[in-house]
């Protein structure tokens, strides 16, 4: 299950880091996109219906073997709306994913958190280098990359838990007013 998560994980980072639509429509409500806020709340199938102008489907939040996505991001990421690079280094993205499990782990929640931050001058120390082939653009690094599943009980099993200190990050970028 890991290989398959990890794969699923990097093509969702991938949709959802340029993917963004190139205009917010009236409908975006419906959708779980808010440009104001800077924020997407909803289901893949919907951010992808989004994407292709197709109309939304209802969401279910206690729907089984859905993916569900929640996203925000600074105004320095705006830029990426329109496919070009973010504004300015220190520019992140958080996005925070779940399923509801059927089958034999009928009862179980599948979870994942990640953040990525773009620095394009200076390598950031310790943090995953996302490549230009993966990306589309240089200079990304992902700096959180959290995996883990919760039984029908509440147990939590991690799967993964990578999580660089923000001060590293603050000093690659040379920035002391980095924040998220």
């Amino acid at each position: 299950m890991k290989v398959r998560q990890r794969s699923v994980s990097l093509v969702l980072l991938l949709i959802m880091l340029f993917s963004f639509p190139s205009v917010a429509s009236a409908k975006t409500d419906d959708y779980g996109y808010n440009p104001q806020a800077r924020s997407f709340k909803g289901t893949l199938d919907n951010w992808e219906a989004f994407m292709r102008g197709a109309p939304p489907t209802p969401v279910d939040w206690k729907a089984k073997d859905v993916i569900f996505i929640e996203r925000k991001w600074d105004k320095r990421f705006d830029p990426m709306i329109q496919g070009e690079p973010p504004a300015a280094p220190g520019a992140w993205q958080k996005a925070k994913l779940w399923e509801y499990l059927s089958g034999d782990k009928l009862g179980w929640t599948w979870h994942q958190a990640l953040e990525v931050v773009y620095s394009p001058n200076r390598p950031i120390p310790g943090a995953i280098v996302l490549t230009p082939e993966e990306m589309g653009i240089e200079g990304f690094y992902c700096v959180v990359m959290e995996e883990w599943l919760v039984d029908p009980h509440g147990k939590k099993t991690i799967v993964e838990d990578f999580n660089l200190k923000h001060n590293i990050i603050k000093r690659a970028l040379h920035w002391k007013g980095w924040k998220h």
